[in-house]
């Protein structure tokens, strides 16, 4: 079985307040955030929204999952999600109906077996999966996902949406009526504070991002372009179990095309494990920095010192993000820009965001216990080069915990 990911009571507490009775969502992020399945189709193949999560706020009742039959022998493969109805759809069937009276779609028998091979524990799992759910597949996803609402008990309720086509869908179907509520930032509220499965997840991301980068750092060379860097951390990031997103060497990368002897050089990268971010940054030089490098250098480090005193629940990002700005451009570092303070999770920003907030724009969030962050504090001058430190935070009870565990050295190569 998959490990649940969802902080189902803060999901719950939350539906409370904002007086809505369920949650149906089909965006892969919060679908795999419900249900802890990651669909095969959310690989960009061209198919789009095959999967639903619905998860109602009573506990009590039946939250549900709808995937397509194709993909039922994976729920074999990479365990079976904690969720344990599981609504299937195929094709258009021949009249029959369920006892519900919605049409029930095209038996689903899956890929020959051989009748002669002696078939290894997993194969022998797909034969009887498939022999499981005979008999119970929907014409189509939206039917399915009429099944899993009535299952769910959120018929005639207040559902949150994550998708305005979902009440549209469903409209067209008319097998339920249901208020959709299109509020996507409260999704993101609810994934700020995570559960233990999802700081463990995120321990390992923070690690082998983190490794991975520094490798790319030792692999820096003179002449060696951003391309041939961010590669080879990609394949670092690939050799770790995880998947690089990206890697920067400086806004913009590097100005003159290649890495040169002295050029102050700052490293962000950005990888997932299991879906969730690391997000990482340090400095470097080839040979040894200047005066001026160490100096800036120096001043961010003790950036970093002055974010550790407010790094506990009750703190805002806007005040973090102005004490470490200030302190470090008392320094001396005048042209310093405040830093950047965002959540970390499955998104890289995954902060609320009300509909119609521009882009860019960061509204600042109050630090609770088992949320994530980053603290990011680049610095570029044209001309000059540029310098970072980033690192993965946990929030406890009354401090942080770094999830990176790398030290804060200028790094030369």
């Amino acid at each position: 079985m998959s490990k649940k990911l969802i902080n189902q009571e803060r999901a719950e507490e939350i539906l409370e307040r904002e007086n809505i009775d369920g949650l149906v969502v089909t965006s892969p992020i919060n679908f795999y955030y419900v249900s802890g399945y990651w669909a095969l189709y959310y690989t960009p193949l061209g198919f789009d929204s095959c999967y639903f999560s619905v998860m109602p706020k009573d506990n009590t009742k039946s939250s549900g999952i709808v995937i397509p039959a194709l993909e039922v022998r994976r729920l074999e493969t990479m365990g079976k999600p904690w969720i344990e109805n599981i609504v299937l759809y195929s094709a258009k069937g021949d009249g029959d109906l369920f006892d519900d009276d919605f049409p029930k779609g095209k038996d689903y028998k899956g890929w020959p077996v051989d009748p002669s091979a002696s078939l290894n524990p997993l194969e022998e799992k797909w034969k009887s999966i498939i022999h499981e759910y005979r008999d119970s597949y929907s014409e189509n996803s939206i039917q399915a996902l009429i099944r899993a609402i009535k299952s769910a008990d959120l018929d005639g309720k207040k559902v949150l949406i994550d998708d305005l086509r979902i009440e549209k869908w469903l409209s067209e179907e008319k097998g339920v009526d249901i208020d959709c509520i299109f509020r996507p930032e409260l999704f993101n509220e609810i994934r700020m504070v995570k559960t233990e499965n999802e700081v463990e997840i995120m321990r390992e991301a923070a690690i082998i991002n983190e490794q991975s980068m520094l490798a790319a750092i030792d692999f820096m060379s003179e002449g060696a372009t951003w391309e041939e860097l961010e590669n080879f951390y990609m394949s670092e990031m690939a050799k770790r179990g995880g998947r690089g997103v990206y890697m920067m060497c400086g806004v913009g990368e590097l100005p003159n095309g290649v890495c040169e002897k002295g050029e102050p050089i700052m490293f962000d990268a950005l990888g997932q494990y299991k879906r969730y971010h690391g997000d990482f940054g340090r400095c470097a030089v080839i040979g040894n920095p200047s005066q001026l490098h160490i100096e800036r250098h120096q001043a961010i480090l003790e950036g970093w010192e002055k974010a550790k005193e407010f790094l506990k629940p009750g703190s805002t990002y806007d005040e973090i993000s102005e004490e470490v700005g200030n302190h470090i451009r008392s320094l001396g570092f005048d042209s310093f820009r405040n830093p950047v303070v965002h959540g970390l999770g499955l998104e890289h920003t995954d902060d609320p965001k009300n509909i119609g907030t521009q882009p860019g724009v960061k509204i600042s969030q109050t630090l609770e216990k088992n949320m994530v962050i980053n603290i990011d504090m680049p610095f570029t001058e044209i001309g000059w080069g540029s310098v970072h430190m980033e690192d993965t935070i946990l929030i406890t009870d009354d401090g942080f915990e770094r999830l990176s565990s790398a030290d804060f050295d200028l790094r030369s190569s």
